[in-house]
């Protein structure tokens, strides 16, 4: 399932609006040590709910590579996306291409973990919403 389609599902599951503006405050060197590595869904943040990954839900793990790509998969190995990253001083986030969009935003990283931030206004015009997801390292 491509990053557009999952984001819409999401999108659709919940109706609450809510900015975050986190930064990542690690030094240009140390990002690429912690973030090059393989990351599943914890949980997913909606306004002041936590909401945790129910079970047959739609899998969206990152590969993210030392050379500025990421790899995207779902559960169907053919399922498989390639992308771009790149950290922007200015804002302090890792902005995410897939297919020539850029409505994905890494806003935090530490170890063990990472938080996205997706706007979801071209999947959703009547209720754009930002969906903030966390993920953890994956296992294996």
């Amino acid at each position: 399932m491509n990053k557009l389609i999952l984001t819409a599902i999401i999108a659709f599951l919940f109706s609450t609006t809510q900015a975050f503006s986190q930064t990542i405050d690690l030094s240009t060197d140390s990002i690429e040590i912690a973030l090059c590595k393989k990351w599943e869904i914890d949980y997913a943040i909606l306004g002041n709910m936590k909401i945790g990954r129910m079970p047959g839900a739609a899998e969206s793990n990152y590969e993210f590579n030392k050379d500025k790509t990421f790899t995207l998969t779902g559960k169907d190995p053919k399922d498989k996306s390639k992308g771009t990253w790149v950290y922007d001083k200015k804002s302090k986030t890792i902005k995410l291409t897939l297919n020539g969009r850029s409505n994905t935003n890494i806003i935090s990283l530490k170890e063990g973990e990472l938080i996205m931030l997706t706007d979801t206004k071209e999947a959703t015009p009547n209720d754009p919403m930002e969906i903030k997801v966390v993920y953890k390292i994956k296992a294996g």
